[in-house]
């Protein structure tokens, strides 16, 4: 019998076919194909329908993540997932230690006390917000990207199902890559900035942070396969993730954002430095993917990156108009640093600060092109240090937790470096205020935190 299996296998091999068990059969589905579609579907629906940045398309994205949510607890084996999760409390407390400032921020009891604009307008008692109604909209928006959290959280819980859910990601971002640089190329979808690729998510630069993360992310699988591998067979033994990497690359260059290319450096840095301290990757095998990722770089930008090389040149005239808006509104969060000026209130605030001399090339923005900086403005250090320091916090424990690990390193490492792309990019521009890319960082932020716990089962 031994012998009759050892023959079956050597034809397979001969054939040049992997083992029926190793065929990636369509059926059964992978574990957790589900819940990782469900969530996986709800955030690219949210791409395609232009980032939901209007509110009815919003609201409807947050119920959702909600009714994800109780899907999640409904399913027993999904339960006693998510509950076993540790260190949930710290930032649990600090995410609703946010919700609650903003809360209080609808009352004339904040920090610093009501804006006295209410009293200008005789509408008292008055709050710390400029915009109730506005205030009251990001609060459920927050809740939503909670749900979203936690529903990328049990999906992480268990290594099968994050393993999924991070290869049906990247599958979902190369069919949203090529769809888009096919419109980009052929010019039939909408541009807000000519000859630059941004498919519908009505900025190329949010574009760009979306290829970007995208791009760190499928390194830590790629190089997972190509572990051991000679350089002769590195093509064959990860065809796939060679291909996501390819379109994530050149629709990346083809956004020409500046902020997302140093992102995506600094995220391929940040996993690599995590690889070498985990002891997963050698300093000479570092020097020989160094010196690849430079050969490819340099091809890249000679073959489809002209148009950021481009940008590249204009950054003084682009920073001076930044740091005259980050002046503008830093001396806006100074005059009320406590509580700010209500979460979602920017646009009344800008509309304050703008004077003759600004309002011809200011009036039409829409965020401060810093999301620390809008933070603090509209929160206040009451609401923004807890909402920074809860982020940091899960950021951390994946962190000390994805050390001590032994499996699935490479892509817990790849999912914890793409948030430097967000963080990065978020100090020059506000893809983090499109909504669909705010659910899809808090969905890999859940998905991390608990694939670094590992798999009891």
């Amino acid at each position: 019998m031994d012998k009759g299996v050892g023959s079956k296998r050597s034809k397979s091999q001969a054939e040049g076919r992997p083992p029926r068990s190793a065929a990636g059969r369509l059926w059964p589905p992978p574990e957790g194909a589900g819940i990782a579609l469900a969530g996986l579907g709800l955030i690219f629906l949210a791409h395609l329908a232009y980032g939901v940045l209007r509110i009815e398309a919003n609201l409807i994205a947050v119920g959702a993540s909600a009714l994800l949510l109780l899907a999640c607890l409904a399913i027993p084996n999904l339960r006693r997932d998510l509950l076993r999760i540790r260190g949930l409390g710290l930032p649990a407390a600090l995410f609703a230690l946010t919700l609650l400032m903003g809360l209080v921020s609808l009352t004339p009891y904040a920090l610093g006390g009501p804006h006295p604009t209410w009293d200008y307008v005789g509408l008292g008692p008055g709050s710390a917000t400029l915009d109730r109604s506005a205030t009251l909209l990001e609060l459920v928006k927050l809740l939503g990207l909670g749900c979203l959290f936690l529903v990328g959280a049990a999906t992480g819980a268990s290594d099968g199902r994050a393993k999924t859910a991070v290869n049906l990601l990247l599958l979902l971002a190369v069919l949203f890559g090529l769809w888009a640089f096919i419109s980009f190329a052929t010019g039939v979808q909408f541009q807000t900035q000519r000859g630059r690729l941004e498919g519908t998510l009505m900025s190329p630069n949010t574009a760009g942070t979306f290829f970007a993360a995208l791009l760190v992310i499928s390194l830590g699988p790629l190089m997972r396969n190509l572990r051991g591998v000679s350089p002769g067979r590195a093509l064959q033994a990860a065809t796939g993730y060679w291909i996501a990497l390819l379109v994530l690359a050149v629709c990346l260059l083809a956004t020409a954002s500046r902020g997302a290319a140093l992102g995506a450096g600094a995220g391929i840095v940040g996993l690599v430095l995590m690889l070498i301290f985990a002891g997963r990757v050698s300093w000479g095998r570092v020097s020989l993917i160094t010196l690849g990722a430079l050969l490819a770089a340099v091809g890249a930008l000679y073959m489809f990156g002209e148009n950021l090389i481009n940008r590249f040149t204009e950054v003084e005239e682009s920073a001076i108009g930044r740091a005259e808006l980050f002046a503008m509104h830093w001396r806006a969060f100074m005059a009320s640093p406590l509580s700010g000026y209500g979460l979602g209130s920017f646009d009344t605030i800008h509309r304050t600060l703008l004077d003759t001399t600004s309002v011809d090339e200011l009036w039409r923005i829409r965020a401060t092109h810093n999301v620390y900086l809008q933070w603090l403005e509209e929160a206040g250090l009451a609401g923004a240090l807890p909402m920074f320091t809860a982020i940091a916090a899960v950021m951390l424990i994946s962190l000390l937790r994805g050390a001590r690990r032994s499996r699935m390193t490479y892509v817990l490492f790849a999912l914890m470096a793409s948030n430097l792309v967000f963080l990065v990019h978020g100090m020059s521009d506000f893809a983090l205020q499109t909504p669909s890319m705010a659910l899809m960082w808090a969905y890999l932020l859940g998905l991390q935190f608990a694939l670094s716990q590992g798999s009891q089962r």
